[in-house]
């Protein structure tokens, strides 16, 4: 009973809420298989229906441990593989890319994988509604294939990697919420705040792992992967793509801005490559 009542407390407290989740996974589709994508475009009220699923599911198979998101991420990724074995009708597998979609987005999302701040509680709803507000503000990236999935098949190097990152950002929420003393209101946080940077870089890692993962899924199906985007000579690290911006859903976002610009009509002379 105690366990339970604990695993109901860290899913109460995920910092991603439905619409954060939902622009994520629609997000990703830019960087599926263009056959896939294809697909889930052309049936996307049952993506959405995947996405409802994901996010009715019970409160352990959101939050990592106690919960059990890790067992959930796996039997969503083997059960879309297994399904194009049978085969599985392609608006069938869409439906569970959209169940899998959110079970990878929670992997990547800081306040579902840990629960050691005592203060979390108290944030975590006004994390929430600031990464809500944000969204039209942040802009996402694309990291690049992940080639031990690709080659190797290793998704649970993929989930480990995800629980990781979510553990070394985790942190930085809460403090940057009480770095004042005390719990600071969100509207307080600006673009520049740790806040939006955790934000940032979660939320495209998690668009990063779901778009992998359903490349992984449609390569195991015979699908067509295309061969990632060639990089310069001699270049380290990862190669990363910018997000489209969605076309809807941020009210206001089109309106004509007003005011003088912050920095001045001179142009600026770039340093030589």
């Amino acid at each position: 009973m105690i366990l339970w009542l604990v695993i109901l407390a860290a899913a109460s407290s995920i910092g991603w809420s439905a619409r954060t989740t939902r622009h994520l996974a629609w997000s990703a589709v830019d960087f599926l298989p263009p056959d896939l994508a294809a697909q889930v475009r052309r049936h996307h009220r049952r993506f959405d229906a995947g996405i409802e699923r994901g996010l009715a599911a019970p409160p352990a198979w959101r939050a990592a441990e106690p919960g059990r998101l890790a067992e959930a991420l796996v039997a969503s990724a083997n059960q879309c593989t297994e399904g194009l074995d049978r085969p599985i009708a392609l608006e069938d597998l869409v439906e569970e890319l959209g169940v899998l979609a959110v079970r990878v987005i929670d992997a990547n999302d800081p306040l579902a994988v840990v629960h050691d701040d005592a203060r979390e509680a108290r944030y975590a709803h006004a994390y929430q509604t600031y990464v809500d507000s944000v969204l039209g503000r942040v802009r996402l990236v694309y990291y690049g294939r992940d080639y031990d999935l690709a080659l190797h098949g290793d998704l649970g190097g993929v989930i480990e990697g995800a629980f990781e990152r979510s553990r070394e950002l985790y942190p930085f929420v809460g403090e940057e919420f009480y770095r004042t003393g005390f719990l600071r209101n969100w509207k307080s946080l600006d673009d520049r705040s740790v806040a939006f940077g955790v934000a940032g870089v979660a939320l495209s890692r998690g668009l990063t792992d779901f778009a992998n993962i359903c490349n992984w899924v449609w390569a195991g199906g015979g699908g067509y992967v295309p061969a990632p985007r060639p990089t310069p000579k001699g270049h380290r690290g990862p190669t990363v793509t910018l997000a489209p911006r969605l076309a809807s859903g941020f009210e206001g976002r089109d309106k004509p801005k007003r005011g003088a610009p912050v920095m001045g009509a001179g142009g600026m002379t770039l340093p030589p490559p």
